[in-house]
């Protein structure tokens, strides 16, 4: 008996796990590198901004800097990859208590595997240590306190903080945060209950964020952050290419979802209190986090982590109510509802055989960037000293990690230097200053949006302005080619004559 209790949890969670196993052989993804490098460099004594540029909130560098203090015995990347497994896990294993909730055992056991499955699966997670992944959690968590707990101050503030969590590791938690700390403060008790609960929301949601506040302030890293964080990403919007490209392919991946999900949402509208807090929440936050996603003008694959819980939530009942009316007595109840199921299995196809494509596609292209910068790091560990400097041209941050190199300035990966709106001439010239001064010794250049000497890519997302020719001509009039691994050129400095 207490093997077979064990059994469902176990098979959700190692679902989660072999989903995830590439990240294990293939590497850090560049999002991911820059938080474990993050948390490297926090640990050093080095302050996130100041020290190492990125526009993310920081929890994803404190989390895996407490991480990597933890098991400081473990690669800091197999250390961020533990802890994606566990926080996804813990996310499923709330899904799945909230969906046994509305649907029997093996209803809710397949919903949770498509769940697994949808935040999982290497086009999204890339293998682990996305901030979407970590985030994931608290706002599911808040959502299981909101349709489980009492409806009191206390839980409330636990709520908050859980909300609070998710929107210091991930801006894509802001839509679900904002909806699930309404739905916490909304319901009974009369406007005293709901001024409580407001207030504990509230005070609950701010311990956290003052706190990593005043260490911003005093580690000197607050205005750098308010820098990178809003000024970055204002710019970043702006000079978006927009959602043409990416948008039917998301739409084809959530296909599985759409029909079963509009008939929980056809069923809400016409029967409002056929749903219950859990289904209503669902549905703002996924509405939310779309107006959200139009807003930013841009999608990436990852953002979809943080959506694909509400949207399975809303299609589980969805589907219980269509396959219930399979056997009506009602013709054309049944034929609505066979039509209805059929759609839903050639949308699964769809979904699968898209999921399939993108995950070989992303497996193959990080296949080939690995042993590229694998082979480039094993050079580098090999013909430069330990004290070397590292700049990597081009967005390939893993290489700091995996060439045990010290990075030569801030910056440890390109976009910040090719957004219109927020570099420009005059900064590069100030780099440029600075490399005369102090020049890195060692340039890698890898895949860009803007190369160094390699032809430039036929598309990007926007982020392509160019002013960096004074770095190109200190590179050409100072380095050598010395080594070419795959897309991964290395130069080092040619001695003075």
């Amino acid at each position: 008996m207490k093997a077979a209790r064990l059994l469902r949890p176990g098979s959700l969670i190692a679902a989660n796990a072999l989903l995830l196993s590439p990240g294990l052989v293939l590497g850090a993804p560049l999002d991911s590198a820059v938080f474990v490098f993050a948390g490297v460099r926090i640990r050093e004594g080095a302050m996130p901004y100041k020290d190492l540029w990125d526009h993310k909130p920081p929890g994803a560098y404190l989390l895996n800097a407490l991480g990597q203090t933890a098991l400081p015995w473990l690669d800091p990347w197999l250390v961020s990859w533990i802890l994606t497994v566990v926080f996804t896990s813990a996310a499923i294993l709330l899904i799945d208590g909230l969906l046994r909730r509305r649907l029997s055992s093996g209803p809710a056991w397949f919903w949770s595997v498509v769940c697994v499955v949808g935040v999982a699966c290497h086009p999204l997670a890339l293998g682990g240590g996305a901030t979407e992944s970590f985030a994931l959690l608290p706002l599911v968590a808040a959502l299981w306190a909101i349709a489980t707990m009492p409806r009191d101050w206390r839980s409330a503030a636990g709520i908050g903080c859980l909300l609070s969590v998710a929107c210091l590791i991930s801006m894509q938690s802001l839509p679900g945060a904002a909806v699930l700390a309404v739905a916490a403060v909304a319901g009974e008790g009369g406007p005293a209950g709901v001024g409580r609960r407001a207030a504990a929301v509230v005070a609950g949601g701010l311990v956290l964020p003052l706190l990593v506040l005043g260490w911003l302030v005093v580690g000197g890293a607050a205005g750098d952050a308010f820098d990178q964080i809003v000024t970055y990403n204002a710019a970043y919007r702006d000079s978006s290419s927009g959602m043409a490209e990416i948008l039917p392919v998301t739409l084809l991946y959530l296909a599985c979802l759409a029909v079963p999900a509009g008939v929980t949402v056809a069923r809400m509208a016409l029967r409002p209190r056929s749903a219950g807090g859990v289904e209503w929440s669902s549905l703002a936050w996924a509405i939310a986090y779309a107006a959200y996603v139009a807003y930013q003008d841009r999608i990436y694959l990852h953002y979809l982590i943080v959506v694909v819980p509400p949207l399975v939530l809303l299609a589980a009942p969805g589907m219980q109510w269509m396959w219930a009316r399979l056997w009506s007595r009602n013709p054309r109840l049944r034929s609505l509802a066979f039509a209805l199921v059929t759609a839903t299995a050639f949308a699964f196809l769809v979904s699968a055989t898209v999921a399939s494509q993108l995950t070989a596609v992303t497996l193959g292209t990080s296949d080939q960037a690995g042993a590229s910068s694998g082979a480039t790091a094993a050079w580098i560990r090999a013909n430069t000293s330990v004290s070397a400097t590292l700049f990597v041209w081009g967005d390939d941050p893993d290489l700091y990690l995996t060439a045990g190199r010290p990075s030569y300035d801030r910056f440890v990966y390109q976009f910040p230097m090719v957004t219109a709106g927020y570099w420009s001439a005059d900064r590069t010239e100030t780099l440029a200053e600075a490399w005369r001064a102090s020049p890195p010794s060692v340039i890698v250049e890898v895949p860009a949006a803007v190369p160094l000497f390699r032809p430039k890519p036929a598309s990007g997302d926007g982020r392509d302005l160019d002013t960096l020719a004074p770095l190109r001509d200190f590179v050409r009039a100072n380095y050598r080619l010395a080594a070419t691994f795959g897309d991964h050129d290395v130069y080092v400095q040619v001695a003075p004559s």
